[in-house]
């Protein structure tokens, strides 16, 4: 499984990639270490010149240019661009805006490439599986490179609402610079919810998202969003009380065709309104089974609205995520989902029908985001490469019965649904379980890593500190106890049938 690097090395592109992939084979100690923050402002203007240089970024030299970029940005270590002298903190902090927006525009030239060589039928699907893990990147070394810049206080904190024309909230495509939020717009929301999360990275390709919502307006022209919650199912909330959510992450993506767009949504609000009028609401859909719309998850909402408006000629998303990655593992039918492709929420994202427009961040969110990514792709890669499962005990399986017998009873009703499939239910207590006890390990070690070094681990760091988790968690479970005790956190539940720790 292709591993994310959160480090300052994702902002670095540096000046030495010209567009030639680079030998997987090299190793951390092939590159110059430490690097300059000189090196990182020019080689981050001169990969922008690269996408944008024909001769260079091409339908035919897609794939291996992003994939030579991020396969180099796999192997630096995490301090690779941090400044290492007073001189050249001093120049980071005066050039650290200009760079964000560079990177920024990095990932505004890729998605214009992406709609340009689609419209001469010259985009192949190796080209938009590297663009996704170039806007991964890319996303995260924006973010690594703000939380340095906001610790050296050159950016402060100041809460907006969500997808405001205002840096460092939000970074806006200069084609619509003054943007307003218009009917039909689709955005994309990483939010908090592990539960949301596990879901929406059920698929083999990986994103930086975990929910969709469209923006729709009744016949008085007031705006609403339009979305399907797993507590919920499809609910109508006003524009501006949405706005005030706090949301890790929210890209904004916008169909050209206003007209469609505008009919899509009015339908969506209209058809999600009227089943709430009749007390009964459009039911979310566990087993993310677009191709019926009678039940909804958050990215169907989408689906449906252009599908409906445009009858049937418009089909959202263009390429689709699959879900083959854990093969035999009973994981994805647990949740309910037994189709072998779906659409994620981050498949808006390489679809390119759509405009991007523009990304807001909460900041304080950020970096809780980045540990929970690293717990879900940890608990994932062991699930996958060592043959992790679930195992039902009485304990666990006995909370998820009770948790729906007490919804029966109208109680916790904000938390899950009654309709919720019970298998649905054990699996979500037993990997928040896990996922709960990574987090409050990862939290303490990110704290010690930051407070020795002075500056975040990268994403490979965060991995590591999960797998030495996980085998210590390993060998305390197979300590001797007394009869019916575990020292593991989670062993007792979640391991592989071989046995072994390491």
């Amino acid at each position: 499984m292709k591993k994310l690097v959160l480090a300052f090395a994702g902002i670095g592109l540096i000046s030495g990639c010209t567009g030639q992939s680079i030998k997987t084979e090299a190793t951390p100690t092939s590159y110059r270490n430490p690097a300059s923050s000189t090196e990182l402002i020019s080689g981050s203007q001169k990969v922008l010149a690269d996408i944008n240089n024909p001769q260079v970024f091409n339908p035919q030299t897609c794939s291996s240019v992003v994939h030579g970029i991020t396969e180099y940005l796999y192997y630096l270590p995490a301090d690779h661009f941090i400044p290492k002298t007073s001189v050249e903190q001093e120049q980071l902090r005066a050039h650290g805006p200009e760079v964000l927006n560079t990177i920024f525009q990095i990932r505004v030239s890729l998605h214009e490439k992406l709609k340009e060589f689609d419209s001469r039928n010259e985009l192949g699907k190796d080209c938009v599986q590297k663009l996704r893990e170039g806007f991964q990147y890319a996303r995260f070394s924006e973010e690594y490179l703000l939380d340095w810049l906001y610790a050296q206080k050159v950016y402060s904190f100041k809460k907006t609402p969500i997808l405001v024309n205002d840096q460092p909230s939000t970074w806006t495509n200069p084609k619509f610079s003054g943007f307003q939020l218009q009917s039909g717009d689709v955005m994309l929301v990483r939010g908090k919810s592990y539960v949301s999360a596990m879901i929406a990275r059920i698929a083999d390709e990986e994103g930086n998202f975990s929910h969709a919502a469209i923006v729709a307006e009744d016949k008085m022209g007031r705006k609403y969003v339009v979305e399907a919650l797993i507590q919920h199912g499809v609910i109508v909330t006003p524009l501006e009380k949405w706005r005030q959510a706090e949301d890790s992450r929210v890209a904004l993506f916008r169909y050209p065709d206003q007209n469609l767009a505008k009919k899509a949504a009015r339908q969506m609000y209209d058809w999600a309104q009227a089943a709430l009028d009749r007390k009964q609401g459009i039911r979310y859909d566990f087993a993310m089974n677009d191709d019926d719309y009678s039940a909804m998850f958050c990215s169907e909402v989408i689906r449906a609205a252009y599908d409906r408006a445009s009858g049937g000629e418009i089909k959202i998303p263009k390429f689709r995520s699959t879900v083959s990655k854990f093969k035999n593992n009973k994981y994805p039918r647990s949740l309910g989902v037994t189709k072998t492709s779906l659409f994620a929420p981050y498949d808006v994202e390489v679809d390119p029908r759509f405009d991007f427009v523009a990304e807001y961040r909460f900041m304080p969110l950020l970096r809780q985001v980045r540990m929970q990514d690293a717990v879900l792709q940890s608990v994932y890669g062991w699930m996958i490469e060592k043959g992790y499962d679930f195992h039902w005990d009485m304990k666990h399986t006995s909370k998820s019965y009770l948790a729906k017998l007490v919804r029966q009873f109208g109680m916790v009703k904000e938390t899950l649904p009654k309709y919720m499939p019970i298998n649905a239910i054990e699996t979500t207590v037993q990997f928040e379980a896990v996922a709960v006890a990574l987090e409050k390990n990862i939290y303490q070690k990110e704290q010690e890593f930051y407070k020795k070094n002075g500056y975040l681990p990268s994403f490979q760091d965060l991995l590591a500190i999960n797998e030495a988790y996980r085998i210590q968690d390993c060998k305390d479970g197979k300590r001797l106890t007394l009869p019916g005790l575990n020292r593991s956190e989670f062993h007792g539940f979640f391991y592989s049938d071989s046995n072994k720790c390491e």
